[in-house]
Order: structure tokens, then C-alpha cells, then sequence
């Protein structure tokens, strides 16, 4: 994948390496995960954890 000259610069001033929001919980929602909690990241953890494995699949290959 090539990158282009800014996204190149910024992984540059970031030590080569960034953690990108790629919408984390909007893909969750897509795979039928309630979020309606305070405590929905933690709870998501706890009760679906194989779905929290497969969102950074799905959004590395969109």
C-alpha cells in the first residue's frame, strides 16, 4: 500500500506508529452488539469478545 506524503509524515512524527479510530463501536453495532451502557466497552469485553477480536479485521480490510 503506498501512503501518501502526509500520512507517511505523521506516522514519522509518531515513532512510526499510530493507533487510528477506524469507528471501533460503530462496527460493534453493526455486528448486533448493544452499547447502550455506561459500562458498554467493559461489558463488551466481558460478553462478546470474539466479536471484539473480529472489528479490527473488518476495518483493516474495508
Amino acid at each position: 500500500m503506498e501512503l501518501g506524503g502526509s500520512m507517511r509524515d505523521f506516522l514519522h512524527k509518531c515513532g512510526g506508529y499510530a493507533v487510528i479510530d477506524g469507528g471501533f463501536a460503530t462496527e460493534l453495532e453493526r455486528l448486533g452488539v448493544d452499547l447502550n451502557d455506561p459500562l458498554w466497552s467493559a461489558k463488551c469485553l466481558f460478553t462478546s469478545p470474539h466479536l471484539v477480536r473480529r472489528v479490527p479485521c473488518r476495518l483493516t480490510c474495508a
